[in-house]
């Protein structure tokens, strides 16, 4: 089917998966009696001795946690572990994924897919949606959209196989308490639900194979848990090749997986809308404090997931450790010829808390531009009263439908941010409809350190400005990054931008439809968490020095490149220091953010000890980095060159 429903019968469910754990223990006790006989303990320790696979750089540490906990559960010894090494790696490679493959062996359950057939018909995908209420909203803006992405899906080269994929959207369950479904239409947060709403999209219009879960009730048979032998699993397939789902969601299969998470850890796919950095994805992460320095609390983060960094899916490419997901904008038209753009900005704030403290503001704008707005009535965060915080010149329409707000986007000049929401859709959505956008500076710089909004958020990226993305990655002439408390800057910007031609619709491709279709397409064909391999290829690796206290993102981004995660491996070891240039007199294996690296005074050199903290936005004082980075064609900044598509 192309979508398949959630609910299923649950006694009839048990009773087969009790059988089914039976006889997966039967077969595969008979596998290994088969297979692989009993050579003589110096024989398979011999064969089966490292260095191990860098594409697997988790594979010693569960091999030496194996080593001291196999006796744990009884369940090991049923899947053929003895307590030699071969007998180790044979179940983190063929039971669970943490290994590679011994030669001559293969892993149990390998599944072939087809290949993906593109959709353009959209009937199939809203009709399985319409049984889920809390989806109406994604729903319909699917089918608003839809054109658009039927159009690009035509002319997007298809090279992928077809995937089952579940999506498990806790932020919409009712234990969620967001209650974000319900505000939707009335000034709530819309960030995520876009995100939610362009990513099944492009899956489905991808050919894969969908099945949607908002409530937690039998979450954890989802990905059939219930057929482990004690604490393991009987085989590394399950239903799904990838899942889809938020922080919230994460935390339902946590509590409804139990300890057995930790087996199904690499299907998941996290949205995650400002990121998370390595050093709060490591459970285990306990940074040195220096003297007299505020100890942060990582364990007070929505992180500590023990995840690959990568598999953490943003909304804008601001954290090279995580994945850019994205979302799409649709792109307005060419100004036609003596088409009227009326002398009026539109701002950006639909709950009237964001209005507060910015009466002058706006009143210095409202002498050149007449001023619009789009708040809800709603929702409101603080009690506040309407005529208090927005001046009488306001016309507001209220809450608009997504064709309402794109035409009065196109019949207007201007968006005024107002310094909050932080990284929102809504100014990539003014600039492709032909207004400019006003970004409000953040001085000083906001982050986790700082302030209450980002204090829980697994990063401490600091914020310059607004949206920090179309100020670097769009800039002038279509933003101007100002500092709305200096009313005379405000008031010699607006007073040019009132007196410019009406702004050309722009949109980076990588914000349209074509381009997250050619994401999506390369990260599921490509991203494999569960049986690593190099990708994107080595051959785009170019490694770069940073600056002494700089990050391999800055360094990278300086050389015009990006830093790419994937390449750290083939760069963390004394040997590969050496070759680009990096001579120390001693090398250590450290737990930190800045491995692989040297200090500044060229002695001591280090390589990093544990795979999840490898970093592209550590740094450290006195500490000269060792960079991979990558080229990108603009536009697209999530691919290397030779990974694109198109």
């Amino acid at each position: 089917e192309l979508v398949e429903a959630e609910r299923q019968g649950g006694q009839e469910e048990e009773e087969e998966a009790g059988d089914g754990a039976q006889e997966q223990r039967e077969a595969l006790l008979m596998e290994d009696e088969g297979r692989l006989g009993r050579e003589g303990a110096s024989e398979q320790q011999h064969s089966c001795e490292g260095p191990y696979d860098q594409a697997y750089p988790n594979c010693a540490n569960k091999l030496e946690w194996m080593s001291v906990n196999w006796e744990s559960d009884p369940c090991y010894k049923e899947l053929g572990v003895d307590g030699t090494t071969c007998s180790f790696l044979r179940y983190l490679s063929e039971v669970e994924q943490w290994c590679p493959l011994l030669p001559g062996r293969s892993k149990r359950g390998a599944v072939e897919h087809s290949q993906a057939e593109r959709r353009v018909e959209v009937k199939p995908l809203l009709d399985a949606m319409a049984s889920y209420p809390k989806l109406d909203w994604l729903r319909r803006r699917i089918s608003t959209h839809w054109s658009h992405w039927g159009t690009a899906v035509v002319d997007l080269p298809f090279h992928h196989h077809s995937k089952n994929i579940l999506l498990h959207i806790g932020a919409l369950s009712d234990k969620s308490g967001f209650k974000l479904s319900e505000t939707a239409d009335h000034g709530g947060p819309l960030g995520e639900l876009v995100q939610w709403s362009d990513l099944i999209a492009s899956l489905y219009a991808l050919g894969h194979k969908l099945q949607f879960s908002i409530e937690v009730d039998q979450l954890g048979k989802q990905l059939v848990v219930t057929t482990g032998i004690g604490g393991c699993p009987t085989s590394s397939e399950t239903k799904f090749d990838v899942v889809y789902t938020d922080i919230v969601g994460l935390k339902q299969f946590s509590k409804a997986t139990r300890s057995r998470l930790q087996h199904y850890a690499c299907l998941f796919r996290v949205l995650d809308t400002f990121g998370t950095e390595p050093q709060f994805n490591y459970r285990a992460w306990k940074p040195a404090k220096p003297p007299g320095a505020r100890q942060f609390d990582y364990g007070k983060t929505w992180g500590n997931w023990d995840l690959h960094p990568r598999q953490f899916m943003t909304l804008y490419p601001h954290t090279p450790d995580n994945s850019f997901l994205g979302f799409a904008v649709t792109r307005g038209k060419e100004r036609v010829a003596g088409e009227e753009v009326k002398r009026q900005g539109v701002v950006y704030g639909k709950e009237l808390y964001m209005w507060e403290g910015k009466r002058e503001y706006l009143d210095v704008i409202s002498r050149h531009l007449d001023v619009h707005a789009t708040l809800g009535t709603t929702i409101q965060k603080h009690k506040v009263e309407y005529n208090e915080v927005v001046p009488g010149f306001v016309q507001n329409h209220g809450i608009l439908s997504s064709d309402d707000l794109q035409l009065l986007l196109s019949q207007s000049k201007l968006m005024i941010g107002l310094g909050f929401p932080y990284e929102g859709p809504a100014p990539l959505e003014a600039i492709a409809n032909g207004c400019y956008f006003l970004n409000p500076t953040i001085s000083p710089p906001i982050s986790s350190l700082n302030s209450k909004f980002f204090k829980s958020k697994p990063t401490l990226r600091s914020l310059n400005s607004q949206n920090p993305y179309v100020e670097s990655f769009v800039g002038r002439p279509h933003v101007y990054t100002i500092d709305m408390n200096n009313l005379e800057e405000v008031e010699e910007v607006v007073k040019e931008i009132s007196e410019l031609p009406p702004a050309t619709p722009y949109l980076p491709i990588e914000f349209s439809h074509l381009g997250m279709l050619e994401r999506l397409s390369v990260y599921v064909e490509h991203q494999d968490f569960c049986s690593p391999h190099q990708w994107p290829p080595l051959e785009e690796l170019v490694a770069v020095h940073s600056r002494a206290g700089e990050s391999c993102k800055d360094a990278c981004y300086r050389e015009a490149m990006v830093c790419e995660p994937e390449f750290f491996p083939a760069l963390n070891s004394e040997e590969a220091l050496k070759k680009h240039n990096l001579n120390c007199q001693q090398t250590t294996a450290e737990h930190s953010v800045h491995g692989p690296s040297i200090s500044s005074s060229w002695q001591t050199c280090s390589v990093q000890q544990t795979h999840l903290l490898l970093s592209c936005v550590g740094s450290a004082d006195n500490t000269v980095r060792l960079c991979p980075c990558r080229t990108y064609d603009r536009g697209q900044i999530a691919l290397c060159s030779s990974c694109r598509l198109l």
